[in-house]
């Protein structure tokens, strides 16, 4: 199985554009007001800073995945041990992910559908993508569909450029101050940094070396900008109030399009897309989820015989979350930004790099 490194990009892109425009915004505009666009801005800055951290110690076991050269770098039970956290995030996106897409569906479009329809459909679909195309088939759909996703975000733009009140985004810095807008950028942080995943992806490519790097740091500036006019948008639409109370602000916008009577309900291509961007997003999941489990009990070459396990666990973890129904900003503060950003996406890495590192000088 390769990719492309140009697939790679449009892997991250539709990886990192499509949750982040839906479920970010309502919190860091919430805590930081019209200057959540401030923290966007940080957001897009450190995540780029992980992602090169992670790019680096990738490049330095170009043709090993985070499994291998975690054994390789720690010794075969350090190296399992410490993958662990990782193996649970992977499981626990996926169910968090399959919830959004479920509360999604039902608010916008089949209200009365049973939850386990939505699911079971959509696990169905990533789990016969995987069995039979596997990386390859998600980077063509990826090549295919993320050129689209930017020519509908880019009329969406345009559309509704003419509902933009620029004083909405005033007072700036006045009200908010350094710490305010720092921990506001830590939501669409914790997102945007999951492609440290790219630990899993590296040695797929064709040439895996410094273009893999560049098309993962230009997958990941690229993705800020998009999110940065996102969030803008979103601002001098609705205002920080009405904007902090939405569910999607981003999609609620896109539903204000209306040109010369003819030009409206573009919100139905909005959704289309991001359902591919789910897709995409699931599927990369669902195989690195496979691929690296397998690895880690020794049997890599019955990859695919672990979808059969990875996909019922995910599809009973994901109905346990809907049942519980705890609340989205619980779990993205409470969970995925106090745990998982610090613990697998800085401290892990970091500290692989740095025993590496510290290895190569004393050979």
């Amino acid at each position: 199985m390769k990719i492309s490194n140009r697939q790679l990009f449009w892997m991250i892109i539709m990886m990192e554009i499509g949750i982040n425009l839906l479920i970010t915004m309502t919190a860091t505009i919430r805590s930081t007001k019209q200057d959540a666009w401030i923290s966007y801005i940080v957001a897009g800055i450190m995540a780029l800073v992980i992602t090169y951290i992670a790019a680096r110690l990738s490049s330095r076991y170009p043709k090993q995945t985070l499994i291998e050269f975690s054994a390789a770098i720690l010794g075969k039970w350090g190296g399992r041990l410490i993958v662990i956290p990782f193996i649970l995030q992977w499981f626990w996106v996926m169910s968090l992910i399959l919830r959004d897409e479920y509360l999604f569906i039902r608010l916008n479009v089949l209200y009365k559908t049973p939850d386990w329809i939505v699911i079971g459909t959509m696990i169905g679909v990533v789990l016969y993508t995987v069995y039979h195309g596997g990386l390859e088939a998600i980077g063509r759909v990826s090549e295919l569909w993320g050129p689209i996703l930017m020519i509908i975000l880019a009329l969406t733009f345009g559309l509704t450029f003419n509902n933009l009140n620029w004083p909405m985004l005033l007072p700036v810095y006045a009200d908010t101050g350094p710490a305010t807008i720092a921990g506001g950028a830590l939501a669409p942080l914790s997102l945007l940094s999951e492609a440290v995943l790219l630990m899993m992806l590296f040695p797929f490519t064709d040439h895996p070396g410094k273009e893999t790097r560049k098309a993962l740091l230009l997958a990941v500036g690229f993705s800020s900008v998009i999110l940065l006019f996102g969030v803008l948008w979103v601002l001098m639409t609705f205002g920080p109030a009405v904007g902090g109370r939405l569910q999607f602000p981003f999609f609620e916008m896109v539903k204000l399009v209306y040109l010369m009577e003819f030009i409206q309900n573009m919100d139905i291509f909005v959704m289309a897309v991001w359902l591919v961007c789910i897709f995409v997003k699931l599927s990369i999941h669902m195989f690195i989820t496979s691929y690296g489990v397998a690895q880690w009990i020794g049997k890599t070459r019955s990859w695919k015989k672990l979808i059969w396990v990875v996909a019922p666990v995910t599809f009973i973890l994901t109905m346990l979350v809907i049942k519980l129904n705890p609340p989205a900003g619980l779990l993205l503060k409470g969970v995925w930004v106090r745990y998982v950003l610090p613990i697998n996406m800085i401290a892990i890495p970091v500290f692989l790099l740095a025993v590496s590192s510290f290895r190569h000088k004393r050979r």
